[in-house]
């Protein structure tokens, strides 16, 4: 208790000093959180954009399907597998999707399309779809009516109330071919699905595609996505995996997982430099701090304070910088993160463009995660401790009587 009373009470001896130290510190752990706040925030967006609005964080396909992604590969649609799937625990619903590609035309017009047979329940619980709507209604479980997205909407000049042609190829073989009626139009959050996406409920694309009762996948809602991986080896429990496979967004997108990794490590790599920098700030702080009380550590020894105590004091006096240093810089950064996440900054102009055929909004997202800020506080800790070893290394060596008369 006395040493750590000692150690507190030095520090404020020289306030200029423990001010700068704690200041370099507060000011290196805002940056660090904050570049990999919005690090952590652009990979959050990549994936809620693919996974949450399209692909779902996991799917059930037909052995084989994700391979060749042919039309010839559908699965049947049997009410005891999505019992057996819906009764997996995290799972909160589980929706049938038909998946296919066709061309959209009008009188003048022609373009390829994406389109995507679904369940408008199930698929506004995934993706909030409603509120992506922009005109006219969302869709009905029945009726031959379609949603189109906004960029296709724009680029065929249609509108709620038109009828447009849609061919294609149909299931083994068949020929593909309907008119239907558009109800509304989305705007889709990936620039590119909002571009060619074409949305039906799920009896309406069996029934062009001549397929009834057939799927390419059923997509799982999950409660917590915190879980994804566990809830899929349960549910691979329940299917026969010689008949049915299931996957993760992951393994539905690995190039995305690639992708991520790479700039991660990226990211890590620069906070590490930044760290660098930091520790030698913090250690020319202790050298200084050393060297001044060379005379004061002489008296100490002189008096028979046991050099062991004296370690014990200067470990304090580092861990006490680095924790007021961290501490300020997490009372004030995340608050400030937790600002960012709620309100993105949104881009314009030529990076807006680029974050758009990238894929995603144009916006720079945050992260409040917690598992941004305690790795800072774990390096602050390692740093202050190894530059508290050459204080420790110049007292062992400290003659008292030279020490002294310094």
């Amino acid at each position: 208790m006395m040493i750590r009373k000692i150690a507190w009470r030095n520090l404020w001896r020289n306030r200029r000093r423990t001010l700068v130290s704690i200041s370099s510190i507060f000011f290196a752990v805002i940056l660090a959180i904050l570049m990999r706040s919005m690090q952590e925030g652009s990979y959050n967006q990549m994936i809620d954009t693919a996974a949450r609005f399209y692909m779902g964080y996991g799917q059930v396909h037909q052995q084989g399907y994700w391979a060749d992604k042919t039309i010839n590969q559908l699965m049947e649609d049997i009410p005891t597998n999505r019992a057996k799937i819906n009764a997996v625990e995290n799972i909160s619903s589980v929706f049938g999707r038909l998946e296919t590609f066709g061309m959209a035309a009008t009188d003048s017009l022609t373009k390829g399309v994406m389109v995507i047979g679904t369940e408008p329940e199930g698929e506004n619980q995934l993706s909030k779809l409603a509120q992506k709507l922009v005109k006219g209604q969302y869709l009905t479980s029945n009726g031959p009516d379609i949603m189109v997205s906004e960029g296709l909407a724009d680029f065929l000049h249609l509108k709620p109330g038109d009828t447009l042609a849609i061919l294609g190829q149909g299931y083994h073989g068949a020929t593909a071919a309907g008119l239907f009626a558009i109800t509304g139009i989305i705007r889709h959050p990936n620039p590119q699905l909002n571009n060619q996406t074409i949305y039906m409920n799920l009896p309406t694309v069996q029934e062009f595609v001549s397929a009834p009762q057939m799927l390419t996948s059923y997509i799982l809602n999950m409660a917590d996505i915190r879980k994804i991986d566990h809830t899929l080896k349960e549910a691979r429990k329940v299917l026969n995996p010689e008949d049915y496979e299931v996957m993760s967004w992951e393994e539905l997108s690995p190039e995305m997982v690639n992708m991520i990794e790479a700039d991660r490590a990226g990211g890590v790599i620069m906070v590490y430099i930044l760290y660098i920098v930091i520790a030698f700030g913090i250690f020319s702080t202790i050298l200084m701090m050393t060297i001044e009380r060379e005379r004061e550590f002489g008296i100490l020894t002189a008096v028979g304070m046991e050099k062991g105590k004296i370690y014990h004091m200067m470990i304090l006096e580092a861990l006490f910088i680095g924790m007021l240093g961290m501490g300020a810089s997490v009372l004030v950064g995340y608050p400030i993160l937790w600002y960012m996440e709620k309100h993105p900054i949104p881009l314009t102009g030529d990076m807006a463009v680029a974050m758009e055929k990238m894929g995603m909004e144009a916006l720079i997202n945050f992260s409040a995660s917690m598992d941004i800020i305690w790795p800072q506080g774990l390096a602050i800790f390692l740093i202050m401790l190894v530059c508290t070893l050459y204080p420790i290394y110049h007292i062992a060596k400290l003659k008292t009587v030279e020490a002294i008369h310094a």
